[in-house]
């Protein structure tokens, strides 16, 4: 079909040609530059065991495996610094995953309402007194509470077992981060 002397036939299938192109190069980029080495660098921080990126409907989600016995802020505080300096203003989450058993879930349990009010009223040895009571209780050993500017890491270990919880002290998402439970 003609069109003013256009093949307007071919005017269209070059432009759909070209969306098709575009969009498709910009997803090779970001899968082969962006996220595969970012994907090698976090991986290769000492504790992580394995990433995943999983799906979302805004940003993206990565799941880390991370090995027990390790300093759950420091490995965390990297993981997080990574992501933030290569995805920028876009949004993640980052979600554990940890290998935990009933008895150290019913201690996180037990403890995290005084995490909530830690953040609250700012009474963090309080939180340190109830984290080591409720792992006494259960003859948890090793067991460790870490405060920042950010966030309340709490990591519990026995028989083998372990339990990562990372709680934000923002009322609200952090910029660029997504909200998961």
């Amino acid at each position: 079909m003609n069109f003013k002397g256009l093949r307007v036939g071919i005017i269209f299938i070059a432009a759909l040609l070209s969306f098709v192109l575009f969009f498709a190069g910009q997803s090779l980029y970001r899968r082969y530059f962006v996220l595969d080495p970012l994907l090698r660098e976090v991986g290769a921080i000492e504790g992580v065991e394995g990433v995943q990126v999983l799906p979302a409907e805004e940003g993206k989600i990565f799941a880390f495996q991370v090995a027990g016995g390790k300093d759950l802020a420091k490995v965390y505080g990297e993981i997080d610094g990574k992501l933030r300096k290569r995805l920028g203003k876009e949004a993640y989450a980052i979600i554990l995953k940890d290998y935990r058993n009933k008895d150290l879930e019913e201690v996180y349990h037990r403890v995290h309402y005084a995490v909530y009010e830690a953040i609250a009223r700012g009474n963090f040895m309080y939180l340190a007194e109830k984290v080591e009571e409720e792992a006494r209780t259960y003859g948890i050993k090793d067991y460790r509470v870490t405060v920042d500017s950010e966030r309340v890491y709490l990591q519990f270990e026995q028989d083998g077992f372990y339990l990562y919880e990372v709680v934000s002290r923002e009322r609200k998402p952090e910029r660029g981060r997504l909200e998961v439970d």
